[in-house]
Formats: structure tokens, sequence, C-alpha cells
């Protein structure tokens, strides 16, 4: 009998091994209840970092190893014979303070010169001579200051016949040709909603405290719709080169769409990540099935690694453009953090993190050391290879009963379904161990929907996702959006729409500016504290 059939303990079946068999399922049941409500109740009050403290004895050992392959990779240099060393004891030294952020050099600078007054200056019947100064520096904001433009073209005629009108040619002085708005003023509305999250009417208000002048919200969607035309080019020609690369990471996410007749409904921007973590795409799609990454995927060369969480949806691209699918090693390990955050076989769970733990250990060892594709590869044969086997071992052999709808047991399932894809990284030295990136990368987008909330129509989350591209991509390369915009929209203003645009991208924009090589990427911002 079903459990919800019986109305009162008269219901209940005499038979022990009947009663047994219902109590099994009652407790399957509840087990499975209470650790869905344990991650419930941490996703809406717990902390969202995945970070985890723990002890690992193994850590020493693989930290040896690990200098001893750093003492390996840097020889000593040869010492000249007549050098003379001495040995300097071990002490403390006070930790540097960090002092102010510095200022650059190219900020205009205002002097302030304040002088005594003539009776300080009188000392002893002579006039005091000056030893030396104070200075005290002071960064100042200047408010935004808006300028009306007004261009004259005056008109000059022959006064013997009708034909002779001269007049000049009209300066290039927006990409939008009769707007009201000057480039800068554009590119500022543009870069406040999708650089900075803003919506429209918080934007149209800050114009109109700063100047008095109000713009419409049609309007400055206008604008950006205008700028999204000759940005869609670029665009194109960066897909190309993102499926150019060996690998590409994928993933999506979901944005609020507000339907017109059924109402709000979900859709998702997925996102690309690739050409050496230099290139990052946007594409809109409304739906979530295996049509989004087939279409966007379409001429991706055969055998390109593609790196996602194993969403089904991306099967058949897999299959179709005869790709490598890769695993993130973070949503592996995050199957096995939610596991141990329901405590069921919490110390198993451990031991599986702390495993994977040593994997990252010896990324960040080769990062740090800068060691190339090939030295890296040879760093994770050695060392990696053996961690992963180690896993396996761990995985098919937990040592308790497992019941398959657990949060342990879909984690090990989740592991052994895919571990062909996890080893993958094992292949080349260049290939990625995680997502990491691309879902850096959305979290662009996902700050944004808690301001601006919704996408209003098809057609406005396509241009969405045209300038979240050429932003991302952008801040990846350690450009400032305001300055290429600036340039390469008038450039674009001026070239056939027949007429390549490759040169035009964030990348060969960036290697152009820089003699043609692409300078080593580094944070756009300082620090984020």
């Amino acid at each position: 009998m079903k459990i919800p059939e019986a109305q009162s303990i008269s219901d209940l079946p005499a038979d022990v091994a009947t009663l047994k068999t219902l109590l099994w399922t009652m407790m399957c049941d509840y087990r499975l209840l209470q650790e869905q409500y344990i991650l419930l109740r941490k996703e809406l009050f717990g902390k969202k970092s995945e970070k985890q403290t723990i002890e690992d004895s193994e850590q020493v050992t693989l930290d040896e190893l690990l200098a001893e392959v750093a003492e390996q990779s840097e020889p000593p240099k040869p010492l000249e014979p007549d050098q003379d060393f001495v040995k300097v004891p071990a002490h403390n030294r006070r930790r540097k303070h960090p002092g102010r952020n510095a200022i650059p050099e190219d900020i205009p600078v205002v002097y302030h010169r304040i002088e005594p007054s003539e009776q300080e200056m009188e000392c002893c019947g002579t006039r005091k001579a000056k030893i030396g100064e104070e200075i005290r520096k002071v960064v100042e904001r200047i408010p935004a200051r808006y300028e009306l433009h007004i261009y004259i073209r005056p008109k000059y005629a022959c006064q013997k016949c009708k034909d002779g009108v001269t007049v000049a040619e009209p300066p290039l002085v927006s990409p939008i040709p009769k707007g009201i708005a000057g480039l800068r003023l554009m590119i500022f509305v543009m870069l406040s909603k999708y650089h900075y999250h803003l919506p429209l009417y918080r934007i149209q208000r800050q114009i109109y405290h700063e100047s008095r002048i109000w713009f419409t919200r049609s309007t400055m969607v206008g604008w950006i719709r205008e700028f999204c035309v000759p940005l869609e080019r670029v665009v194109r020609e960066m897909i190309v080169a993102l499926k150019k690369g060996p690998y590409i990471h994928a993933d999506e996410s979901p944005v609020r769409r507000v339907g017109d007749e059924t109402g709000p409904f979900k859709a998702y921007m997925w996102v690309y990540v690739g050409a050496d973590d230099r290139i990052a795409i946007f594409d809109y799609k409304e739906s979530r099935g295996s049509d989004a990454p087939k279409s966007f995927l379409q001429d991706t060369p055969s055998g390109t690694y593609l790196m996602t969480d194993a969403y089904a949806s991306y099967n058949q691209s897999i299959d179709k453009y005869n790709l490598i699918a890769m695993i993130c090693m973070v949503h592996l390990r995050r199957e096995f953090i939610e596991a141990a955050d329901v405590g069921v076989q919490k110390a198993y769970a451990l031991r599986i993190i702390r495993i994977i733990g040593q994997l990252y250990r010896i990324e960040r060892f080769a990062t740090k050391k800068e060691l190339s594709h090939e030295e890296r590869l040879a760093l994770r044969k050695k060392y990696s290879a053996k961690i992963m086997e180690k896993l396996k071992v761990e995985l098919l052999n937990p040592g308790f009963a497992l019941l398959p709808s657990s949060r342990i047991g879909k984690a090990i399932a989740y592991a052994l379904n895919h571990w062909e894809k996890a080893m993958r990284f094992l292949e080349a030295g260049y290939l990625p161990i995680d997502n990491n990136l691309c879902e850096r990368v959305i979290r662009l987008l996902a700050i944004g929907r808690k301001n601006w909330i919704s996408i209003m129509s098809e057609d406005g989350g396509k241009r969405m996702a045209i300038l979240y591209s050429i932003i991302m991509t952008c801040k990846l390369n350690n450009i400032d959006p305001e300055e290429y915009l600036a340039d390469v929209l008038m450039r674009l203003a001026v070239r056939p729409m027949n007429m390549s645009v490759a040169d035009l991208t964030p990348v060969e924009w960036l290697k152009a500016k820089n003699g043609g090589k692409l300078p080593k990427q580094t944070p756009l911002y300082p620090n984020e504290r």
C-alpha cells in the first residue's frame, strides 16, 4: 500500500515485513526532504562562498613536492670565485605600510601657494628666508559639465547666377546622423546602464540634476539602438575569433523577460569565453533548449574543447560538431560541498573536497611560477594524474551504503558519470580545469539584473548581449570601455558595410595600440577593496 492511502492506524498492514518496507520508505523520504530543507535554508540565509577550511594531512607532502619542482625549474646562478658572502642572521621587520593610492601623472594639477602675512615674515628686523615647503595633496572632483555645441555652416552664392551656392561639408561629430546627443553623452548613457548597472530612469534623473536637460527614456533607448547597429558588426568578428581558439567556456544564466500577453517569463543569456580567455560573447535566447548552443556553435572547428557544467542542452552540439566535452571541476566540487552541508556522510564529502583542493594547489603553483603550457602539462601528468586516480578510487569505494536519491549519492553519481570529461584537462597544458572564468563574466549580468530587473523585448535582449560582449571583452583585456567606444564608433561611422571590421575588435584594437603585441592580462582595477 501507499502511505497517503492510510487514514487511521487500522489501515496500516499487520505484516511486519510490509511495515518495515513502509518505514524504510518514510525514512528515505524524510531524509530527502531534510536535505532539501537544509540546502534551501542555506540558499536563503547562508553565506554564498564555497570556500572550505579543511585540515589536510597530505598538504605538507604535496607542498614539499612542489617546492622541489620549483628548485628544479629555477637553477641557481653560477657564482664567481672571488665573491665574498656574509651570512645575515634572520630578524623581524615591521610590515611596510601600503600608503595612499598613487595619483596618475597625467591628472590636471592646480597649485595653490599660501604665503604667511607680512607681519609673520618679519623677525629680528629682517625678512625671513625660505627654508622649505609643507605640501598637502587633495584630489577634488569637478562635477560633469554639459555644453551645447552649435555648428554653423554659412551659405555662399554667386550674385550673378543661381547655381553657384557653396556650403562647407558637415563635420562628423557623432556616429548618429542628426542626433541631438554628442558622442560622449551617448557613451555615458550606455556605460551607465550596461557597465555600472543603472536603470534608465536613474540615468535620466542624474543628467537632469547635472544639466537641467530632460531626455526621455525612449530617446535614450533610441541612442542605444542606433549604437548597436555598427557594434553588431564588431561582435560578429569577435565570434569568428572566439571559434578559432582551442577551447570555449560555455554557461547560461536566466533573465526576466516581460511578455506581451502571457506575462513575464524566464529567458536566458548564453555566455561563451575563449581565444586565450580574451573574448567574451553574450548570446540572448528565449529558451534553455539545445537550439541555443547549436545555433551559436555552428562552424566551430571539429576537435574544439567545450567546457560546460554538463548541462544536457550542450550534448547535441557536441555530437553534431564533433566537439570534445569537458566538465567544470568547480561544479563537481560543488556537489560534494552541498553533500557536506546537509551533514550526511560529511567526513567522506570533506575528504573528496580535500582531494580536489590538491588539484587546485598544483594549478596555483603553475600560475604563480608562470609555467609554459608544456611545463604545466608535465606538472599535471606527474602529480594531478595521480590525484585523479586517487579520487576515482575514493568515489568507487565510499565505504558505506549509498542511497541514490541522497545528496552524497547524487554527488558520487555526477562525478562518475562525467569522469572522462573531468579528466580532459590532463590532455594539454592550455586547457582550463574549471569554468570559473565564465562564471566571473556572468557576474556582470547578475549584478545588472538586480537593478534593471527585466528585459522588455527580444530586440532589447539582443542589444544587451551586444553591449555586454563589448564591455566584458574590454574588461578581460584591461581596456577602458569609454576610450575604446569613443574611438571605434567614429571609425565605424565611416567604414563601408562591405568592408571588414576585424581590426576594430577590442583585442585587435589593443594589439594595434601596443605595436602589434598583446600586453599581459592584468586586472582593470588596482584591487577590489
